[in-house]
């Protein structure tokens, strides 16, 4: 109830923060962007829509200043910009920020602060980008329309749009933006006109969404479903103690019912402890999830700045009726088990048979249910899922077969281990459901610790053997050329070059993208903007056809695709659908011939959506390359020279990349400590039931031998076997469980070798075992404390 009443106000702030920042930051009523520039006829037709325009372009560079370089955003505003809010600009780089209208004059450029201190900067230096002086006049700090970046961390610069038309860059290069005021009515006809007449235009507007809001969606998406996780292990805990509870009810409604009641009314009862239950638990509850929503909001405003904290009440009400609906399915055995039984099947305790099924049937829907409500990626919930039932089976294969085996081959042998594996073979039903809630918690816990250890050095080192250590993102084909020229003069090694293009998809089978699929996920954020769409006659090299037909060399009919399986299965798509693609200023419609996937060998660069080769004799749309090179720490200075010659070559080193992803790793990190610490405590909460499930079966056990004159330290000894025979088998059905994860989700996701560092996990998996033992131990010293007279008559 604490995760998912945290998650629950955490989301309300957030988006409340983001509809807050749309209002603030879009900088104008609504915004048009696209890549090609409107014609004349275009913008005409949007001036009669509107009361105002302003016009803004932007094209990815890297600006150059002596040896040092940096990746920024070079923006063109013309003098009517901004039309909502304040350009804030400073004279010196400490400066107080003063309100400006208009960009800079012909000539001059803007920096932001961090783009000065990254090119050790001053006002009044110089810098030349594609052979054009330009003078540092001011120092940019504050844009009114930063709202459509996505809160990038892009350094950003500032000039006038002539310059921005004599340095000459390729058209297809620059993003133009067209920021207009209008009211409610004009802005429903501007949608209309769009969608009409610029169906690969992007439009926001004040009273639509943020376009951090899907983002934010898919995180939740992501966290309820790694909390499958959780449920899981909350199930196996609830369906332990369900059977404690049912035990109780059915003796008290038993007895009620031998005295004259009927049985609905030893459900009523029954439901309504079970509803106090709940009422007793939300305050607790409620101070804690308040607590951590508090420590969340403040952590996440190092992300989202001014994110402010409240606690809203009506999310509050919804997620608990929500989650009491959950555990009432969950309690949902118990009151069939009171209706349907008699009263002499209620006083013998019998819980086999249909209730039994019926209580694992409702943790079954439970957990589908939750991942059906969270699943954005059904390829990688099927991959968890399919990873928690085999590492399940793992467990129940290995409990039942070493305790059979043990207790086969010790059976002429004395001794305290014979007769504890003897002991445990007796109770092997109840025994097995122990090994696998406390192994289940054990394989969550290293799944987590393991498979986020081994992704980066995986993930590395496959690129650096097969992409080299300078990727080049996007080249025209005249900088490609001269790249080529380049390399060959000194001696660097070009170990990939794919040519692409960039289309936007706006519709599937007749139908708008929106309007065919709403739900988040990762797959449909992306193809929401324009995707590189290659083309080759052949597989590629780290390709694999996973059904369909790839085209034919002699085949004429080029408007045939292969899409990604992933895509495939996010967006629900099958073979023969019709995909139609925005290139250049041309709509064209392609059928789904083939999917492919990625597979390890043949180098990372690989492309969602590819083409024959036929096709570029009907299509108009300007070529662009991705490669990847091998350098010398000695020839890394010859980059400075071709970023100065080429502004906008988007070129990253393996070690940037690297940086980024290990930035990336350390958030992921902090979130899966916290995960983790969530795991551990149901872990903990799984062993607790798990022993109190079993309390009076352990109790009736240690009366017996303790009545043969043995004494309670046999008992304990008996009980640390056990409890180090059951961390055996969990030890090895959490190592296997991991080991399968790791090879099923790599593979699918990433198609790599999954390589674990079996040291690390052999000393992670004892330390926790170690742990698990004790608190086991400790939490079942209970059943020892009492005299045999004591412990026969609980018994």
């Amino acid at each position: 109830m604490i995760f998912i009443i945290t998650l629950s106000l955490t989301s309300n702030s957030i988006q409340d923060y983001l509809q807050n920042n749309l209002q603030g930051l879009l900088g104008a009523d609504a915004v048009i962007s696209q890549q090609p520039m409107l014609t004349q006829q275009q913008l005409s037709a949007l001036s009669k829509l509107t009361n105002k325009i302003a016009t803004t372009q932007q094209v990815s560079t890297t600006l150059t200043h002596g040896a040092q370089w940096q990746q920024a955003k070079l923006k063109a505003v013309d003098d009517s910009y901004p039309l909502q809010g304040e350009l804030l600009t400073a004279t010196t780089l400490h400066g107080t920020g003063q309100v400006t209208k208009g960009g800079p004059n012909t000539g001059d450029i803007w920096l932001d602060a961090r783009l000065f201190a990254s090119l050790s900067l001053n006002i009044g230096d110089v810098i030349v980008i594609a052979g054009q002086d330009f003078i540092v006049s001011r120092v940019l700090l504050h844009e009114p329309d930063r709202l459509m970046e996505g809160h990038t961390v892009a350094m950003r610069a500032m000039i006038n749009p002539a310059d921005m038309n004599g340095l000459g860059f390729s058209a297809e290069l620059i993003r133009h933006r067209y920021l207009v005021n209008a009211d409610t009515e004009q802005t429903n006809q501007l949608i209309k006109w769009q969608q009409a007449y610029l169906p690969a235009a992007q439009v926001y507007h004040k009273k639509g969404n943020h376009p951090l809001a899907l983002f934010w969606k898919r995180t939740e998406n992501f966290l309820g479903l790694a909390s499958i996780i959780l449920f899981f292990m909350a199930a196996i805990a609830i369906e332990q103690l369900t059977q404690i509870h049912m035990k109780k009810d059915q003796y008290f409604s038993a007895i009620c019912m031998s005295l004259g009641a009927s049985k609905l009314t030893g459900v009523q009862v029954s439901m309504f402890k079970w509803l106090l239950g709940i009422v007793t638990l939300l305050p607790a509850v409620l101070l804690l999830s308040t607590a951590a929503h508090w420590s969340i909001v403040n952590w996440l405003g190092g992300t989202f700045s001014d994110l402010q904290w409240s606690w809203d009440l009506w999310p509050v009400v919804r997620t608990v009726a929500a989650i009491s609906l959950v555990f009432a399915v969950f309690h949902a055995p118990v009151w069939f088990s009171l209706y349907k039984n008699s009263v002499g099947r209620l006083f013998h305790n019998n819980n086999s048979g249909l209730s039994h099924w019926f209580s694992k049937m409702c943790s079954l829907l439970v957990l589908s249910g939750v991942a059906v409500s969270y699943s954005d990626n059904g390829l990688l919930t099927l991959m968890m899922v399919s990873a928690i039932v085999i590492t399940i089976g793992l467990m129940i294969i290995m409990s039942w077969s070493s305790l059979t085996l043990g207790e086969k081959l010790t059976q002429q042998i004395s001794g305290l281990i014979p007769f504890a594996l003897f002991m445990m073979k007796q109770r092997i039903l109840s025994k097995s459901t122990q090994i696998i809630g406390v192994g289940l918690s054990a394989f969550m816990l290293l799944f987590t610790l393991m498979l986020l250890k081994d992704l980066g050095a995986s993930m590395s080192s496959y690129q650096r053997e097969h992409d080299g250590n300078v990727i080049v993102s996007q080249a025209t084909q005249g900088q490609m050329t001269h790249i080529q020229t380049w390399a060959k003069q000194n001696a660097i090694n070009i170990r990939q070059s794919k040519p692409y293009m960039y289309a936007k998809l706006i519709a599937v089978n007749e139908q708008r993208l929106a309007a065919f699929t709403q739900k988040p996920s990762d797959s449909l954020a992306t193809l929401s903007n324009a995707i590189r769409l290659h083309w080759t006659q052949v597989i590629p090299a780290n390709n694999r056809v996973v059904s369909g037909q790839w085209w034919q060399s002699n085949s004429q009919d080029w408007q045939q695709v292969s899409i990604e399986q992933e895509i495939m299965t996010d967006l629900g798509l099958t073979l023969g659908d019709s995909l139609t693609f925005v290139v250049g200023q041309q709509s064209i419609k392609f059928t789904i011939a083939a999917s492919h996937e990625f597979k390890p060998g043949g180098g990372s660069m690989t492309f969602w959506v590819q083409m024959p080769p036929a096709a570029l004799a009907h299509i108009g749309g300007a070529h662009f390359n991705m490669a990847s090179m091998e350098l010398s720490d000695q020839q890394f200075h010859l980059l400075t020279p071709l970023w100065q010659k080429f502004p906008t070559l988007r070129m990253t080193s393996l070690k940037e990349m690297t940086a980024r992803f290990d930035n990336i790793l350390a958030m992921i990190t902090k979130v899966i400590s916290g995960f983790s610490l969530m795991i551990i405590l149901l872990a903990s909460v799984v062993i607790l039931a798990s022993v109190n499930a079993l309390e009076l079966k352990e109790k009736k056990k240690n009366s017996i031998i303790m009545s043969f004159g043995f004494t309670r330290g046999t008992c304990f000894k008996l009980n640390i076997i056990e409890w180090l025979v059951t961390a055996g088998i969990t030890a090895a059905g959490a190592i296997l469980g991991t080991y399968i994860a790791g090879l099923l989700i790599y593979q699918s996701q990433f198609s790599l070798t999954y390589q674990p560092d079996f040291i690390w996990l052999l000393l992670t998996l004892s330390l926790v075992l170690c742990s698990v033992t004790c608190f086991g131990i400790y939490a079942s010293r209970h059943s020892l404390r009492s005299s045999v007279r004591t412990l026969m008559s609980e018994a």
